[in-house]
Parts: C-alpha cells; sequence; structure tokens
C-alpha cells in the first residue's frame, strides 16, 4: 500500500475506532520500521520487540515530552500500542502470525518510567539482542 493509500486509510480508521489519533497510528509503524532496519536480518517482530523500539523512538523524536505526548493520544499503557497494532492488522496494513497475540503488549513494562529512563540509548535499543533482556 502507497504512503497517500496507508494515510487515507489511518485516518479513517481513527475516526471509526476513536480510540487514538492518526498520529499514534503513524507513530507505531514508524517505530516498526525503524525497529526492523536495526535488525541485522530482516524478519517478523515480536510484540516486545516492537514496544522497544517504540520506546527508543519515543525518547528520540519527543525527549522529556514523551509522557505528554503519549498522554495526548491516549497512551498510557503497553497494551495501547498492543491495540494500535492489531487495529492496523484489521485494516489490513500490517500482518500477523499465528504466535502473534494482543497479549504479547499487555503489562510488558511501566511505558512511563520507560520514557522518563535517563539511560535510555541501550536500554531501549533491539538491535540484534532480541528478547534476551526480559523486564
Amino acid at each position: 500500500m502507497e504512503f497517500w493509500g496507508i494515510q487515507s486509510a489511518i485516518n479513517s480508521l481513527a475516526r471509526r475506532r476513536g480510540n487514538y489519533p492518526p498520529e499514534a497510528y503513524l507513530f507505531t509503524l514508524d517505530a516498526l520500521n525503524r525497529t526492523a532496519e536495526d535488525l541485522s536480518v530482516r524478519r517478523h517482530l515480536s510484540g516486545y520487540e516492537l514496544l522497544k523500539g517504540i520506546v527508543y523512538l519515543a525518547h528520540e523524536k519527543f525527549g522529556r515530552m514523551a509522557v505528554n505526548v503519549f498522554g495526548q493520544w491516549g497512551i498510557s499503557h503497553t497494551k495501547d500500542f498492543g491495540v494500535i497494532v492489531y487495529d492496523l492488522v484489521d485494516e489490513g496494513i500490517l500482518s500477523k502470525t499465528e504466535d502473534d497475540h494482543l497479549e504479547d503488549f499487555e503489562d510488558i513494562f511501566d511505558l512511563s518510567e520507560a520514557l522518563e529512563e535517563e539511560a535510555w540509548r541501550q536500554k531501549w535499543r533491539v538491535g540484534d539482542l532480541g528478547e534476551q533482556d526480559v523486564f
């Protein structure tokens, strides 16, 4: 799907669902793409890996304002990003495997604490670490 098609689908999705603004969906897609690019081999990301990428990108883009930005978007827990991902799956923008579940995003870590972390650059970068560093 081309960018304008994705943008239109996301705008429609955000209006229909009413949970999150289009910016939250676009940010999630951006985090997914950037996190996948950090891996040495292109592959499917786990919910945990995507959440790490989301926190990393939030620190890069918003710095100390990340908690406020997410709050304005109605996001306060890791599960919110799971809902966004599954909305994008339902819309046909993302795909999932049989092993993927919404629960993969539920209470993984305290999102506010992660966004306020001082030494975030190493902790939240995915790279090839995968799921070795469990919380």
